[in-house]
């Protein structure tokens, strides 16, 4: 063993105590855990919202679990020793010394199903159509709102949000045809409704009668020839009357009276099961019959009009926006899409005015992680 003075000794303990006392690292490991969280939270509520997409094109029901806490301790336990032996020989003094210094972590997670009567009735209530202008007049994308919010203005649909066209006695070639019509005619109405907007010639209002509030669709005077046009363009394509300026927004379809326009909005589920449409799913999996085919003619109305696009490949893609692995193919979002990354924030936004605030009270699942 290596021998060392006392002076030696005295000045390795004083170094050894200094270190131990200054071991204090908990005020450090705020901002790291804190926003390394906050990320892996964000990515994972991105995936589940993008797999649960994809369930919907693969015919099956969406599922949600969220964290509903996260509790992390730290535990440091350092010690100090010191040992020696002296022989009658002054030089032969022996020292021995050690230092521990120990750090913990053990996150404690706890998820909870969002699941139950409350939040099956927030995915299948449609949302309100002033949320919807609400959240436009925010500033979050008008146009994305209404395209993948909307259902009906007036006569005009918006493509429907199932896998499979509604049974009827039309061929389901027919009612096929008929969804890639819907889906141009309404993308040249909120077209129309975004131009005018911008023009300052459209408006949605709020007014009080002095016994309700409601909304009500206002056009304003213009002097602009082009704008005019586009005016007349949407009164008519609407069926409006076209001496009128200001229509009250109702949700009714039959018994509309000449001062009010119809707009229906769409549930949450619903939004979701329509942009599952743009998952461009594995040939494979078409020729298996896993997936309802979409004819030629819808699908170059989704590729022309459709508000999110989401890619599928074998192999892990690089750099994605949002990545997830379903059935051993990974289903993707391009990073340079910018229409359907906006258009999956947007969705996000909707999901977290729509979620409960707390998710069930039972069952609720606790992991130690670590």
């Amino acid at each position: 063993m290596k021998r060392i003075t006392i002076k030696s000794v005295i000045l390795c303990s004083v170094v050894l105590v200094v270190l131990s006392g200054c071991a204090s690292f908990g005020h450090r490991n705020i901002a790291r855990d804190r926003f390394n969280y906050n990320e892996a939270i964000a990515q994972s509520r991105n995936q589940q919202m993008l797999l649960n997409i994809i369930r919907l094109r693969y015919i099956e029901m969406p599922d949600f679990l969220a964290v509903s806490s996260i509790i992390t301790s730290y535990s440091y336990d350092s010690s100090l020793g010191l040992s020696g032996t002296v022989i009658n020989n002054p030089s032969a003094e022996i020292f021995t010394g050690n230092a521990n210094l120990k750090y913990t972590e053990k996150p404690t997670i706890t998820y909870a199903p969002l699941a139950g009567q409350e939040f099956a009735q927030r995915l299948l209530k449609p949302i309100s159509v002033d949320g919807i202008f609400a959240l436009g007049q925010a500033g979050w994308p008008m146009d994305l709102l209404m395209a993948i919010g909307l259902q009906r203005i007036n006569n005009i649909k918006n493509m429907g949000f199932g896998s499979i066209p509604a049974p009827g006695e039309v061929d389901q070639e027919r009612q096929f045809r008929n969804e890639a019509s819907n889906l141009n005619q309404f993308s040249r109405v909120l077209r129309l409704i975004v131009m005018l907007a911008e023009k300052g010639v459209l408006e949605v209002q709020r007014k009080n009668n002095g016994q309700e509030e409601y909304s009500q669709l206002t056009f304003s005077n213009t002097q602009d020839p082009a704008a005019q046009q586009l005016v007349e363009e949407f009164k008519s394509s609407l069926q409006l009357d076209a001496k009128l300026n200001s229509f009250h927004i109702t949700s009714r379809t039959t018994e509309r009276g000449p001062d009010e326009i119809t707009i229906q909005s769409r549930s949450l589920l619903s939004m979701m099961a329509f942009l599952a449409r743009g998952v461009m799913v594995p040939e494979e999996d078409e020729l298996a019959g896993k997936v309802v085919v979409f004819p030629e003619e819808v699908q170059k109305a989704i590729a022309a009009h459709g508000a999110l696009k989401i890619h599928s490949q074998e192999k892990i893609p690089v750099d994605p926006y949002l990545a997830v692995q379903y059935r051993n193919t990974w289903f993707y979002i391009d990073n340079t899409d910018i229409t359907s990354k906006r258009t999956f924030s947007t969705l996000q936004i909707i999901f977290q005015l729509q979620a409960p605030t707390k998710g069930a009270a039972a069952p609720l699942l606790t992991l130690p992680a670590g």
